[in-house]
Order: C-alpha cells, then sequence, then structure tokens
C-alpha cells in the first residue's frame, strides 16, 4: 500500500511513508548508564498543581524541543519504482529519482543519539534531521532491528542536545493518559493525547509482539516519535496504525527498547535468545486427552534435539508455567520473556509434568543462524 508499511495478513499499518530493509553497524558506549536518563519532568515544573489541559501544555513547552523530524531519501528509477508509472505519465530525461518518506523520532542523549523506528530510516541513502527552527543535520545510522522496529540514529552537534527522559511501561495502566508528539503527514510538533488503551497486543507481525494500544490519533509520520505519560517520560515508541480504525494506534514500550539499544551502539544489531521448544495454547481437550492437571500455561509440543531446552530436560508435553520469575498463563507470553532474555546465563523455570510441579534451569544460546529468516 502507497507510503506505509503493511502486514496483509490483518491489514495493519506502519505510520511512515515508505519501507525498506538494510542493515548498518556502528559505535557503543561502554556502560548501560550513559544511554538515556530517567526522571520526572512534572517534578521539575516549579510544583505547579498540573491539572488537565495544564499539564499537557506544560509538558509539550518543556519536550517538545527534543522531539525531532526525520526525513529519509532513497534513490530510485522507474523501473523500480514501487507503484509504477501510468503509461502517459513515464518521466522525461532520467530515469532516476529520489523517494523521500518521513517520520519522527526524539533525542536520548545529549550528544545526538535518536531513537525512531527501523521502517523510517531503513533502506534509505541518506537520512535528515530536522531540529525545529535549528535546521537539519545529516543523521549517520548506529544500528537497528527490524523485528522490533527500532532504529538508532546519530547526528553530530556543536551544543549538547535537550533530550526526553525515559519511564517504565510497565507501569502504565488501561485508563492512564498519554500524549504523542510527532510529525504527522509532515507536521512538525504535532501532539495528541489520548487514554492507554490495552497492553500486550499481538498483531500478527512476529511472535514477540508487546504492543500498547492507545487512541492518542496517530497518522503517517508519526512513526518513531515519543508516546509520553503524564510524569513527562517517555513509555512507548509510536509505531503503527489500523487503516479501518479510528483510536487504534500502537506503540513499541519503552522497557523493551531499553534492552535493545545497549545492543544497537555496542553491535549495530539485536541478538535473540533461544529456548527450543515449540509450545501452544491448553485447550479443554488437549487438558482432557493428555491428562494435564493445570488449566493454564506453555504446553511443550516439540523439543529441539541439543537445544537449551533439550539440556535442562524439557520434555513433550510438560507444561511451562513460569519463566525467570514470570507467570506464564498461555503460549504466547514465552517467547516474548525467552527472547529478550540474556543468553549464557542460568535462568530458573518452572515447569509440571504429570502431578509434579519441577524446578529447572536452562542456558539459553543466541538464535541460531540457520532458523533466522
Amino acid at each position: 500500500m502507497k507510503n506505509a508499511r503493511s502486514w496483509i495478513r490483518n491489514g495493519l499499518l506502519i505510520a511512515a511513508t515508505f519501507m525498506m530493509v538494510s542493515v548498518m553497524s556502528g559505535p557503543g558506549f561502554a556502560s548501560v548508564e550513559k544511554l538515556w536518563e530517567e526522571k520526572s519532568v512534572v517534578s521539575e515544573l516549579d510544583n505547579k498543581a498540573l491539572v488537565g489541559g495544564a499539564l499537557f501544555r506544560d509538558l509539550v513547552e518543556q519536550l517538545s524541543p527534543a522531539v525531532v523530524s526525520i526525513r529519509s531519501m532513497k534513490k530510485i528509477t522507474n523501473e523500480n519504482y514501487p507503484f509504477g508509472f501510468p503509461p502517459r505519465m513515464k518521466p522525461h530525461g532520467s530515469k532516476e529519482f529520489r523517494q523521500r518518506g518521513e517520520g519522527s523520532g526524539f533525542i536520548i542523549h545529549r550528544d545526538g543519539y535518536i531513537l525512531t523506528n527501523a521502517h523510517v530510516v531503513s533502506g534509505s541513502d541518506a537520512v535528515q534531521v530536522a531540529l525545529g527552527d535549528d535546521g537539519l543535520f545529516r543523521g549517520r545510522l548506529i544500528g537497528m532491528d527490524q523485528v522490533a522496529d527500532i532504529a538508532l540514529i546519530k547526528i553530530d552537534v556543536p551544543e549538547p542536545l535537550p533530550t526526553l527522559p525515559l519511564g517504565r511501561s510497565e507501569n502504565l495502566k488501561p485508563g492512564d493518559w498519554v500524549m504523542a508528539i510527532g510529525s504527522p503527514f509532515g507536521l512538525d510538533h504535532t501532539v495528541t493525547v489520548g487514554i492507554v488503551s490495552a497492553k500486550g497486543r499481538a498483531l500478527g507481525a512476529t511472535p514477540y509482539d508487546d504492543y500498547i494500544q492507545t487512541d492518542a490519533p496517530f497518522n503517517p509520520g508519526n512513526s518513531g516519535g515519543p508516546l509520553i505519560n503524564t510524569r513527562g517520560e517517555v513509555v512507548g515508541i509510536n509505531t503503527a496504525i489500523l487503516p479501518m480504525g479510528q483510536g487504534l494506534g500502537f506503540s513499541l514500550p519503552i522497557d523493551i527498547a531499553k534492552i535493545l539499544v545497549p545492543q544497537l551502539k555496542e553491535n549495530g544489531r539485536v541478538t535473540r535468545s533461544w529456548l527450543g521448544v515449540s509450545v501452544q495454547d491448553i485447550t479443554l481437550q488437549t487438558k482432557e486427552s493428555l491428562g494435564l492437571t493445570v488449566s493454564r500455561g506453555s504446553l511443550v509440543q516439540e523439543v529441539v534435539a541439543d537445544s537449551p531446552a533439550f539440556n535442562a530436560g524439557v520434555q513433550r508435553n510438560d507444561v511451562i508455567v513460569e519463566f525467570d520469575g514470570h507467570s506464564i498463563k498461555n503460549s504466547g507470553k514465552l517467547p516474548k520473556l525467552v527472547v529478550y532474555s540474556p543468553t549464557r546465563k542460568k535462568i530458573p523455570f518452572k515447569l509440571v509434568r504429570g502431578d509434579k510441579t519441577l524446578s529447572l534451569e536452562v542456558v539459553l544460546e543466541p538464535f541460531p543462524q540457520s532458523m533466522r529468516s
């Protein structure tokens, strides 16, 4: 679909103007502490009695300077132009021209490190970052991950830049107020407000989907911009919309971004962990046919030979009910926990086998190259 990335199976639209594929690497920071700040902006606003519109007005004034507009350029020809040319509209002269995509981003480090979506900048020949009235800067891609749809870029600036503090998306609850700032359709620093509609949304793009749903309006160009709570902290990266629905915007939780950003800085890419099982939900039929004693958890269908799960003693028809202290109520929860867990470190988990609950440990491995798409 023109001016958006789409997942055909569920009609999901990414809120940006085009998407291509590329991976680049760059330098890293020595410690996680240098990547971002975590603080409440509201506590710094002179202890005002901030309610309703006054709260958002002051937050916009404080935070907008750290929200940027991102313009990505790609050289294409009429032969590979994705939507083709009508017969009477063939370009004259040179067959090469530049296609521009637009999105948003926000500064997390005063030296010019910026977070955005991968689909905003992937495949681009050049990336420009607009800092409000401070002009355009050339952006350099440090690293990106297309599965989570996150990218880290950098601009070189003579002066320290304003930054946005990162909060904890884990603390969000449905009904909490949130605010989005971005550049929909190229309209810089557009502010929209809404609530958190739901958490943990799976949109079918990957097995690891875990989006925040909000009714704060998103449009093409909002991609990569911040979702901000009433403390003035970024709690999500605005990523996707449903084209046929109003008030259905989706943001990548900032807690996931915190896990990925150090890897992007260090390696330019993300290494995911692998357990080595296929799982399914427990149904009434499977519970009765297998004689299971639990109704919730991840039912193991298959264990890959010589995998971390195999070496830990997991067997077919085991039910994994806890992983690294987190309760597992369905099969969708386990992959989301495993994929972002550290490799080569013992991680406790619990499973039910027959009428016994077993406490085991597993050492995860990087996802095998042969199994990556």
